[in-house]
């Protein structure tokens, strides 16, 4: 079903066809067609190892009657006023040194509560590489589809990195549609900080080949193989069809000479020549100011490099994953652990600590990516308006945790997640918590009201987010009280 016609979509449309000569210039070197509808913008931050929303925005407050429960005092918790949530306040935590806790919860919901929605569900599975998968595949909602693919289906068609993922395990991993398009499918990227050099064949290269060269010897090896008896003989597979579907696109990502707008290293420390102070590079420092320890903490230089991909209208979705390995960090003469062992699953005994902290992390890095969004033009066009008008962060883990005080805290298949954007109606609950037992609960889809008699699964939330994105696909479920008219 296409998606309803409203007068703002008909204006973007006339804005994108009368617009095309100014994007083309104000974009990076890049070969790029925009279309007339206007690309959404999905960002998954995947917080693996079970991120529990009753140790983040839905924290149970101890009463007499929960007294076996994981519980907060009123005094462990912070509100804004007007705000739908409440919040933990920063937990000190120790693991021999002090685990880092300059970020405070707070000062997410009073920037960006007012976009916030969380989504109470019960997912499927404990085992993390399913929960992960299912938290992205909708439990096989859309034959199989990932949220990113099923965007980048959608709207990256033009695009020349449409679906780059970040992120380790289960959030990793391609759908099981093999119907999807090639060029909706994942881009693996390893490291952000090196990913810009696997853009062009020697832009970073000291005795470069001549380009002229080059071509020719490209254009001869595709003469020789297409005479190879093994071209003969698998020239109708699909994965040869894709290999060589690939090869015809480098000359046009190289021809975009991305690495001019992506590279956040210093390029004078490469031992390349210094860049001239253009409108990119400045834009480059701004980045590198907002996330200044992208060249020793992934997470942010992952954070940074999936700004500078929306920004330039390379990507229509990125993943950005949390590793898991120990991090420490420096304040003064106190050396601090930044990122624990295992992410969110570091302990389930000292869990209301490695929650706390953990939480703080992601929501930090997730914070100065929004305020960049927020200021940000969608390709540099004032006309595109921000890029954050466009856009939806999901907060994807694959399970909650035991809500038991005693004996620690398991695998918990009750949960929910984190969005954040202004194309839902945000500052709100969808479902309701139960202080009793401390398990989240379902709504009506239709009027959005709490049920505690209904349980949301994963195809709900993805649904609701491609519902969101203006992506539909059959069998989707309906969420008129969640989604702003656009």
């Amino acid at each position: 079903m296409s998606p309803k016609l409203s007068r703002r979509r008909l204006l973007e449309a006339a804005l994108w066809s009368t617009a095309l000569p100014t994007v083309a210039a104000a974009a990076p070197r890049s070969p790029l067609v925009y279309r007339s509808r206007p690309e959404k913008l999905l960002i998954v931050f995947a917080a693996n190892g079970g991120a529990s929303l009753i140790d983040s925005f839905l924290p149970v407050l101890a009463q007499t009657h929960n007294a076996q429960l994981r519980t907060y005092t009123q005094q462990q918790l912070d509100t804004v006023p007007g705000s739908a949530f409440r919040c933990v306040k920063s937990i000190p935590y120790r693991l021999g040194v002090p685990v880092e806790t300059r970020y405070q919860m707070r000062d997410f919901l009073a920037r960006h509560g007012r976009d916030m929605v969380l989504f109470a569900q019960t997912g499927t599975s404990v085992n993390h590489l399913i929960g992960q998968q299912r938290s992205l595949n909708g439990n096989g909602i859309n034959r199989g589809r990932t949220l990113m693919e099923a965007v980048s289906e959608a709207y990256g068609q033009d695009l020349l990195l449409p679906n780059i993922n970040m992120a380790l395990g289960g959030y990793a991993l391609a759908g099981s549609d093999p119907s999807l398009p090639r060029y909706a499918k994942p881009e693996a990227v390893a490291d952000a900080l090196l990913f810009p050099l696997a853009l062009h064949r020697d832009q970073s290269i000291e005795g470069r080949i001549d380009g002229e060269l080059l071509a020719a010897a490209r254009d001869v090896r595709g003469r020789l193989e297409q005479n190879s008896r093994f071209y003969q003989d698998h020239k109708t597979a699909t994965l040869l069809e894709e290999v060589l579907r690939f090869r015809s696109d480098i000359p046009r990502l190289e021809a975009a000479q991305l690495i001019e707008s992506l590279m956040l290293l210093d390029r004078a420390r490469l031992g390349q020549a210094p860049a001239e102070r253009t409108e990119g590079n400045v834009l480059l420092q701004r980045v590198r100011d907002q996330f200044p320890a992208f060249a020793t903490d992934p997470l942010e230089a992952q954070t940074a490099m999936a700004f500078l991909l929306l920004r330039y209208g390379l990507s229509t979705s990125v993943t950005i994953g949390l590793d898991e390995l120990v991090r420490f960090t420096e304040s003064g003469q106190e050396r601090q652990l930044l990122h624990l062992p295992l992410a969110f699953d570091w302990s389930h005994n000292a869990h209301v600590g490695a929650q706390n902290s953990m939480w703080r992390r992601v929501l930090y890095a997730i914070d100065r990516l929004i305020q960049l969004l927020k200021t940000e033009d969608y390709l540099g066009v004032p006309e595109f308006g921000r890029i954050w008008d466009r856009s939806l962060v999901y907060v994807a883990t694959e399970f909650g945790r035991d809500k038991s005080k005693i004996g620690g805290s398991g695998h918990d298949l009750n949960n929910g997640h984190v969005l954040i954007s202004p194309l839902l109606k945000g500052n709100q609950v969808l479902g309701g918590l139960d202080d009793k037992t401390g398990l989240t609960y379902g709504f009506d889809p239709n009027t959005g009201r709490p049920d505690p008699f209904r349980t949301m699964q994963e195809g709900d939330q993805y649904s609701l987010i491609l519902q969101a994105l203006g992506v539909r696909f059959p069998g989707q479920r309906n969420f008129p009280t969640a989604v702003r008219d656009t």
